[in-house]
């Protein structure tokens, strides 16, 4: 009787490099020496797992996307069928130019497969549980809408400079629009046209739906962050001077587990309160604020920083003392920074913050 050798790869790790799309996955497999194997399979985390378990019995299977429109679904997903994966921003999987110049799946995939396999302790982007993702999501939801009713406005704005009509009381396009300045468009005589009445009010109702909007989204996070899970941390964060509720459940909501970075540089990087450098030899340039930011955090950030300044006696005094060298756009990034480091502190320390005393 012919015995049968059973597969065993016990003690070998397969990196699998995965550019996931909507319907379908390009999968690259790789162990440590060589590359394996590359195929399309449909968009399912178990059919993967079934092919690894089949071909590569007893291996440790190591599995890593980038993160992009698919969010953490699949990372949940492949976590729970016991493959270990990991998130990559997309911005840090070195290529080659012709992989930029000559992009494909194949391609994606590969490079991905490669990064698992050439860095051991390679770590995967944050995933946020369920709970604190989707709270996240919707404040995020707020600062889209408030995106879309600026966009109505300045499409007015607009409509009436084209169509050489008067704005009432000569307003400014960056001002709060009152009830009683939305009812004077309303009133317009639009030069006597009804086609530009009728644009007009299309218009309007347009941006009010936006702004109604927007005041649901406003109410569903004051009802969100006044749970129990997240209002002992609010309180925290609204201890500090300047910071308004809805900054405050902008910060919380996306820095979550403040205890995830190791350093308050890493801190600073994942805000974007970094410059962005470039050493080369004895050249040393300074090229500005970085591009790397968490661009919800940052903007929080600086808004609550003017208002700071008017508030912490302290804070005022740094800012001006920054303002004699450079410029005050440059000087509220710096306060910013402070304002982040006492965000940090109040937040690790579960202390209210002190006014009056000197930023560190």
């Amino acid at each position: 009787m012919t015995k049968v050798n059973q597969l065993d790869f016990t003690g070998t790790t397969i990196f699998c490099g995965l550019d996931v799309h909507k319907v379908s996955w390009r999968v690259n497999l790789r162990d440590t020496e060589l590359e394996l194997k590359d195929f399309t399979q449909p968009a399912d985390a178990y059919l993967l797992h079934k092919h690894l378990s089949k071909n590569y019995p007893g291996a440790k299977y190591k599995a890593g996307y980038e993160a992009g429109f698919c969010g953490f679904g699949i990372q949940r997903q492949l976590s729970a069928l016991g493959i270990e994966c990991v998130l990559l921003n997309a911005a840090d999987i070195p290529k080659g130019d012709k992989d930029r110049r000559q992009k494909n799946d194949k391609r994606d995939a590969r490079s991905i497969s490669q990064e698992l396999s050439s860095k051991k302790d390679l770590k995967s982007l944050y995933v946020p549980s369920l709970a604190w993702e989707h709270a996240r999501t919707l404040v995020r939801n707020r600062q889209q809408q408030i995106s879309d009713s600026t966009r109505c406005k300045c499409r007015i704005w607009h409509f009436l400079h084209f169509s050489s009509l008067q704005a009432p009381d000569k307003t400014e396009t960056g001002q709060y629009w009152s009830r009683k300045f939305i009812k004077k468009l309303e009133e317009m005589d639009c030069n006597s046209s009804p086609e530009l009445k009728a644009a007009l009010q299309i218009k309007l109702q347009d941006f009010l739906h936006k702004r109604n909007l927007l005041l649901q989204s406003t109410r569903a996070i004051r009802q969100l962050y006044k749970q129990p899970t997240y209002w002992p941390l609010m309180q925290l964060i609204l201890s500090i001077p300047g910071i308004g509720e809805i900054n405050a459940a902008i910060i919380l909501f996306e820095l979550q587990d403040i205890f995830r970075f190791k350093t308050f540089d890493n801190l600073c990087s994942y805000v974007g309160l970094v410059p962005d450098t470039d050493d080369s030899g004895d050249t040393k340039r300074n090229k500005g604020l970085t591009h790397r930011r968490n661009t919800y955090l940052r903007e929080a950030l600086i808004e609550s920083s003017w208002v700071l300044i008017k508030k912490d006696p302290a804070m005022l005094m740094k800012y001006k003392d920054y303002c004699k060298r450079m410029h005050k756009n440059k000087a509220i990034i710096k306060i910013a920074r402070h304002l982040l480091a006492r965000i940090n502190y109040v937040l690790r320390k579960k202390t209210p913050y002190v006014s009056g005393l000197l930023a560190g």
